[in-house]
């Protein structure tokens, strides 16, 4: 087989992930109709229909299933076997795919993936942002970063750390309109709210045996990460906030926190703890424990504002 030439199961695996020849084609830099002609040279050798080709979306026969799950097993074993033998010369190499919400990827999976390849320049990342969650058995991807663990048959869980929230705010803000000293004052104060239907977006506070809840009303109301933090930076008003987004800007002064004897809740922001998810047959893979281990540092990092 050339160098170059693709593995005609790593097409069938793209294509029953994809449900798509174009979608396939384009993850593999190939066009549709090459990948057309590799699957009608694997049904042939096979010497059954392996996709059902009329469907939409595309999708495998019953044969092709059997086919692609054996191959599936087999390219774990392999790239095992790959990392293994990396690990006897005393190298890590290979490729991570990985997915990840977009403001967890450029808060900080951004920075985190330079520094990793600093120290494992043989190690090829390939990143997808999403803040739909991406199944990494379906899409094929080595891990998924997520707001809550949320793992499904086949998928492994690991906690990455601290997803706490803090309500924060300017210093220009707080000079003109004060702190407020209760989630009750914040009726009276301009709350930057984070519109992510269908999900709750209301504000929840506990303390203690203490609840209180509140609708954020603007005036400014956003789908984006980035446009409210633009706002908040400004002064505009408060907005609850990451611990690992904000960390350098409240050390630093930049930005400031209030109601910090509460407890911040919302549906909008997930749960209160980062997760890393991976499929099974990825357990053990040492580029992606070191990965998984490297991010867990690298997220305190962020935390504390180094």
């Amino acid at each position: 087989m050339p160098r170059d030439a693709l593995n005609p199961l790593e097409v069938l695996l793209q294509l029953q992930q994809c449900g798509s020849l174009a979608q396939a084609a384009s993850r593999l830099h190939r066009t549709p109709s090459a990948l057309s002609k590799i699957i009608r040279g694997l049904e042939e050798e096979v010497g059954q229909a392996l996709v059902e080709h009329a469907a939409r979306p595309l999708r495998l026969t019953d044969a092709g299933r059997v086919y692609a799950e054996v191959a599936r097993e087999t390219q774990e074993r392999l790239l095992a076997a790959a990392d293994q033998i990396a690990e006897l010369a005393g190298r890590v190499s290979g490729r991570l795919r990985i997915t990840a919400s977009v403001l967890l990827g450029h808060a900080v999976l951004a920075s985190y993936v330079v520094s990793f390849r600093q120290r494992h320049p043989e190690v090829e990342i390939d990143v997808e942002l999403s803040d739909v969650d991406l199944d990494p058995i379906r899409d094929g991807f080595d891990l998924a970063l997520r707001h809550d663990q949320g793992t499904a048959a086949g998928l492994i869980g690991r906690a990455l750390g601290s997803n706490r929230v803090h309500l924060v705010g300017a210093p220009a803000y707080f000079e003109r309109h004060g702190c407020p000293q209760s989630p009750a004052a914040l009726a009276r104060h301009v709350c930057l709210g984070f519109r992510c239907s269908p999900l709750d977006s209301r504000w929840r506070f506990h303390r203690g045996d203490e609840s209180h809840c509140i609708v954020p009303k603007g005036p400014v109301m956003a789908n984006s990460d980035e446009f409210l933090l633009a706002s908040l930076r400004a002064g505009e008003g408060l907005l609850p906030c990451f611990d690992w987004l904000v960390g350098p800007e409240l050390r630093s002064g930049q930005l400031q926190t209030c109601l910090e004897d509460w407890r911040f809740e919302s549906d909008a922001y997930g749960a209160p703890e980062l997760w890393a998810v991976y499929p099974q047959g990825q357990r053990g893979r040492r580029k992606l424990t070191l990965f998984i281990e490297g991010l867990v540092d690298h997220l305190a990092s962020c935390r504390a504002g180094r």
